[in-house]
């Protein structure tokens, strides 16, 4: 059976748009205190070697995308050292790592990442109303800073 070349053209018309509907870059943009940094390499690189750097500091990613420039890791206790866990009594001893990365002039990365905690369960907030940058020095941003030390390490400034 043969089709018409404006139906196999509607058929790619309609898979592009669903593909390019997807993602998993979120809409939102990092919160204003979020660490900026300039790396010596391609977004999908820099998020390649944060995975890396992440799973080797025993957390694991949840969402990755290298293509796209993202990642977020699973929620973590910095004080148990577990992936994929909350505590109730002591909300900000679980923290989630995002990493954005965008090209910038001279094949370098504008990252930009942020360690959050949960300021509250409540189901009632909005995901993202719910989440606050963890503060300088706390054992969250001292793991983010590591991480990103370590991606300088392989790549540069």
């Amino acid at each position: 059976m043969r089709r018409s070349l404006s139906a196999t053209l509607a058929v790619a018309a309609v898979l592009t748009a669903a593909c390019a509907a997807g993602g998993i870059r979120p809409s939102y943009e990092p919160f204003p205190d979020a660490r900026v940094d300039t790396i010596n390499a391609a977004p999908p690189d820099v998020i390649q070697e944060a995975i890396a750097r992440v799973n080797a500091e025993n957390m694991r990613g949840a969402w990755e995308s290298p293509e796209e420039g993202f990642f977020e890791t699973q929620w973590f206790n910095v004080a148990t050292q577990q992936s994929g866990v909350s505590d109730r009594n002591n909300p900000d001893r679980v923290i989630l790592l995002r990493f954005w990365a965008d090209p910038i002039e001279g094949g370098r990365t504008k990252l930009v990442t942020e360690a959050i905690y949960q300021r509250t369960p409540d189901p009632s907030v909005q995901p993202r109303d719910r989440e606050m940058s963890v503060p300088n020095g706390h054992a969250g941003d001292r793991l983010r800073a590591r991480v990103i030390d370590g991606i300088k390490e392989r790549f540069g400034r």
